[in-house]
């Protein structure tokens, strides 16, 4: 079964605000974050708290509240990593 993916507004103006400069890595999160709809708990992912996750998918790292009354992940946060 899969899950909804919901975009914070906060998330969503973040990747937009690289979308200009760097738009294939932008793609790349975007089909990360697809991606999350089959698997919200992906390979090296690691537990952030009690309900979130964090992992890292090409030069960014996502941080997603995951919901499973209503199975939805709601990606909070969205950032470059220093690589």
């Amino acid at each position: 079964m899969t899950w909804q993916v919901l975009w914070e507004p906060a998330a969503l103006n973040s990747a937009a605000g690289h979308l200009k400069g760097d738009p294939n890595s932008v793609d790349t999160l975007l089909r990360a974050a697809d991606r999350l709809a089959q698997d919200e708990r992906p390979e090296g992912s690691h537990a952030w708290g009690a309900e979130h996750r964090r992992s890292h998918r090409a030069p960014w790292r996502i941080l997603c509240r995951i919901d499973p009354q209503t199975r939805t992940l709601h990606i909070e946060h969205v950032g470059r990593t220093a690589a």
